[in-house]
């Protein structure tokens, strides 16, 4: 087993090494495009002649950038690779998995008169949604989810959405992002399902001990005698140079999309961390069964995002900082049917 552990490792190793070798020519020749002409006496063909008897086709190299942690690839949502989308995609992608602070530096495109308009009514309204929202005693699933709770709360408080708010960040102050949480916990007791979300603020004064403080929050819902079904951490994306938000038509309404997020146990100990994929992975199969586009992937991260502490616990990112607050709260609706079938099911 230590010898089979030791030769993932190189291997891993190799491929980590190769791939930034490619990036840096990749860069190199997209930076120097009008030079190529100066090269033309190098023989590229016996530089790369070692790689060309690599075996390895598409679906084996997606999995070996994802088993590196070098790409972190959507499940099921695997692209191929071209110049053009290697450029666009898979390097943001890689440089946003890694360097989050730069999603927040995006110079954005101001919406249009009509759209302002909509998105300045929807910001007087949305503060509606912090009131309490009455439980239906008529729903259907009363009965099967009666004294279990599912609980949300938002790492990253400060997070909402630039339409909105005019920024991606309120610094002190809850943004947005918990609005979408609340609504998400109103729409489940509507169904049924008793839920709550803990609004505490987790990422001010100091943003870099986020996460260590919502594990307190994480600790102290799980040590209460609360019998909680799952527990859900709510964010909002962020991509940088992205000046439109993703979007999704469902029942003739746009939707933002969802994003779910997985920590694995690559960079601390997380023995059980594949049982929050396996719930993650049954509530995309329910999305794309109900609700298809909805939730556009599973992402797994090297990080454990206070998930080691119960097997039915996630990061939902709803929409991406230029959704609309509308968009990501009929996402919350959308998500909320997804999560009663799928825990009905497993109640069952």
């Amino acid at each position: 087993m230590r010898r089979r552990n030791f030769a993932e490792f190189v291997k891993g190793i190799v491929f980590i090494h190769l791939f930034i070798f490619i990036i840096l020519i990749g860069v190199s020749v997209d930076i120097n495009e009008k030079r190529l002409p100066e090269f033309s006496g190098i023989n590229l063909e016996s530089i790369f002649l070692p790689f060309s008897s690599v075996n390895i086709d598409q679906n084996r190299a997606v999995f070996l950038f994802k088993e590196a942690g070098v790409i972190l690839a959507e499940e099921g949502n695997e692209k191929t690779f071209t110049t053009s989308g290697f450029k666009s995609d898979m390097l943001r992608n890689l440089v946003i998995s890694n360097i989050q602070a730069l999603a927040y530096g995006a110079k954005r495109a101001d919406p249009e008169p009509e759209q302002k308009k909509m998105i300045e009514e929807e910001a007087e309204s949305s503060s509606d949604i912090l009131r309490d929202i009455p439980v239906n005693t008529e729903a259907n699933y009363k009965d099967i989810f009666q004294g279990f709770q599912v609980v949300l709360y938002c790492t990253h408080s400060a997070e909402s959405y630039i339409p909105n708010s005019g920024k991606a960040r309120l610094d002190g102050e809850r943004g947005l992002v918990n609005n979408v949480a609340l609504h998400v916990a109103g729409e489940l007791k509507k169904r049924g399902l008793d839920a709550d979300f803990v609004d505490t603020i987790h990422d001010y004064p100091d943003y870099n001990e986020s996460y260590t403080n919502s594990r307190k929050t994480v600790r102290k819902i799980l040590d209460s005698n609360r019998k909680v079904l799952a527990l859900f951490d709510i964010h909002r994306d962020s991509i940088p140079g992205l000046m439109q938000a993703e979007t999704v038509k469902i029942k003739g309404k746009r939707s933002a999309r969802i994003l779910i997020v997985v920590g694995t146990d690559q960079r601390k100990p997380h023995p059980e961390w594949r049982k929050n994929l396996e719930f993650a992975e049954k509530i995309y199969r329910k999305g794309e069964e109900i609700y298809p586009g909805l939730i556009k992937g599973i992402r797994t991260k090297a990080g454990t995002y206070n998930q080691e502490f119960f097997a039915h616990s996630l990061l939902l990112e709803f929409g991406s900082d230029y959704n609309t607050f509308s968009e990501a709260a009929y996402a919350g609706e959308l998500f909320a049917d997804i999560l009663v079938e799928v825990l009905k099911e497993e109640m069952k």
